[in-house]
């Protein structure tokens, strides 16, 4: 038996109206949930940095990063 065959199986065992609605509403959250794009929360912040600031981020990660200290 499938995943989807047991789930219908169980759903017709059940016998209470108000646990229907439940998982009823549950189906839809989990169906109906909307799809963000994957940089959605990432674009929020575009434009938030006037460019000299941009610059001055800019200079201190490649300060910061761009090198390797140490042996490797």
């Amino acid at each position: 038996m499938t995943v989807k065959q047991t789930l219908i199986t169980e759903i017709e065992r059940i016998d209470n109206p108000v646990t229907l609605v439940q998982l009823f509403e549950i189906m839809q959250l989990l169906t109906h949930t909307p799809q963000h794009p994957k940089n959605a929360l990432i674009s929020e912040f575009a434009g938030c940095l006037d460019d000299e600031s941009a610059q001055q981020m800019t200079t201190i990660i490649d300060n910061e990063f761009n090198a390797i200290e140490g042996e490797w």
